[in-house]
């Protein structure tokens, strides 16, 4: 009897030294402070946006933009491979490499102790929350796409790092280069400019409206009609009302104007003729005027953000 409880003894001995060797090994592997990064950054790998953000630690100012912090737009972290996991006054800094398509880059985590699970298992937070920013301009324009998720500028968009942000402008009227963003330092801010260029459907589009405004001018009976770019001079009487008939619709050429959305349009090769009666302050006599007026004038744009075309002004 006195053997058989003394085996038992061995063996429940031996079953709590292999238990506590394997909550020792968990907490020095799976419940470590790096860990913890590893399985945020198999989150982030997975495109699993709920899950990285559910990470305890992970804030995101309300007053702040989250429209990237979504599975589409998390941006192909890849290899992930452990540097190193240094305990600075219960602070740990967790530095990690990570394959962005193909560009390797090293980002450092702070994260703290949080408890324990189960009274066995370590738990862990991020002592800085793991997001980074991307502040994109758009020259003439408020709209873009980060990793193919539409947004727009005015503040700058959270991100979770690390992560490789392809920000670009492709519309109707308009398109930019791509430009990409690796970002892997948590806490910073990353500036982008795209400079979109009008496409052939925008100078298509910009000459039909010049040709519209064009058309509107042409119905004033005036010799100078109002916020037009042509007009005419005649030291003689007019007799009646004078008729405008465009003859050449102008070709425009654009260029980006000095406020968000508007654009400048030049126009060349336009003509209009004006056909009036005159009379002679010399002899009094009458004559039939046509003349031919060449309408080289340059106009200010207005592209809204439905794509709709708008002639602000016109200037000869």
């Amino acid at each position: 009897m006195h053997r058989s409880l003394l085996s038992w003894l061995v063996v429940f001995a031996l079953l709590a030294a292999g238990f506590g060797a394997t909550v020792l090994a968990l907490n020095n592997d799976v419940f470590s402070a790096h860990g913890f990064v590893r399985s945020y950054l198999q989150a982030l790998a997975r495109q699993d946006a709920d899950e990285a953000l559910a990470f305890a630690g992970v804030v995101v100012p309300e007053s702040e933009d989250a429209t990237l912090l979504v599975d589409g737009a998390l941006g192909g972290v890849g290899d992930v491979r452990l540097l190193s996991d240094v305990d600075h006054d219960g602070v740990h800094t967790v530095r990690y490499s990570v394959m962005l398509h193909g560009n390797e880059q090293i980002t450092e985590f702070r994260v703290e102790h949080d408890g324990t699970a189960f009274g066995l298992f370590d738990s862990w937070s991020f002592a800085a929350s793991p997001l980074a920013r991307i502040d994109v301009t758009v020259a003439n324009d408020s709209r873009f796409t980060a990793n193919g998720v539409d947004a727009v500028t005015g503040v700058p968009l959270l991100v979770l790092a690390p992560g490789r942000y392809v920000i670009d402008h492709d519309s109707t009227y308009l398109r930019s280069s791509s430009e990409t963003v690796l970002v892997a330092t948590v806490g910073e801010t990353t500036e982008v400019l795209l400079e979109p260029e009008p496409t052939k459907a925008f100078e298509d589009a910009a000459e039909d409206a010049v040709a519209a405004y064009l058309d509107g001018c042409v119905t004033q009976q005036v010799l100078m009609p109002t916020a037009c770019p042509f007009g005419f001079a005649e030291a003689n009487r007019i007799v009646g009302l004078p008729k405008w008939t465009v003859e050449e619709y102008p070709v425009v050429t654009l260029e980006p104007g000095a406020v968000a959305g508007r654009w400048k349009a030049h126009g060349s090769g336009g003509a209009v003729r004006i056909d009036v009666t005159v009379k002679s302050l010399f002899d009094g006599s009458t004559s039939q005027l046509r003349e031919k007026v060449n309408v080289d004038g340059s106009y200010v744009l207005v592209l809204g953000d439905d794509e709709s075309i708008t002639v602000l002004e016109a200037k000869s």
